[in-house]
């Protein structure tokens, strides 16, 4: 874990392990765990706005999951990077070590028509997420069974 990070509402160097910017009461969320499910009580009133890495939540926007992620294009071809599921939208982020470092895909969960679970080499599993215009779009996980929970989860609740 980085010891020390930017704050990306201000700037003002911020301790990761604090989760919160001292000087404009931004909500920093950082983890490097594969994957991740976030209790929501821990996002207070107060904080200002809330960060997932570099991406800001929208207006009443709640992180419920992230975790390590490919966005899969064919066998030969993918790019890493993190996956985030939000009260509102679905997020993948390539990181800095793809050929794509400044790939940014999202899609809201209004257009999402489906997500189904599919097998990948018996240790991650694929997520295949539908648009309702037609598009597909697949990511290779771990512990699809749960992203595939969360999504459907977040489609009934909000």
């Amino acid at each position: 874990m980085v010891k020390a990070l930017n704050c990306p509402n201000c700037a003002a160097v911020f301790n990761p392990s604090d989760k919160s910017c001292e000087y404009c009461r931004s909500y920093i969320i950082t983890t490097d765990s594969k994957q991740f499910t976030y209790d929501l009580n821990e996002f207070k009133p107060s904080y200002k706005k809330i960060f997932f890495h570099k991406i800001e939540m929208g207006n009443n926007e709640l992180p419920i999951c992230s975790g390590i992620a490919n966005i899969y294009y064919s066998a030969t071809k993918s790019d890493g990077g993190r996956l985030l599921l939000t009260n509102q939208r679905l997020i993948f982020c390539a990181h800095a070590l793809n050929m794509n470092p400044n790939l940014y895909w999202e899609i809201s969960l209004k257009d999402v028509d489906r997500v189904e679970n599919d097998l990948n080499l018996f240790i991650s599993q694929r997520i295949k997420v539908f648009y309702r215009k037609g598009n597909e779009t697949t990511f290779v996980v771990y512990g699809g069974k749960t992203w595939i929970a969360e999504i459907e989860y977040a489609f009934n609740q909000y």
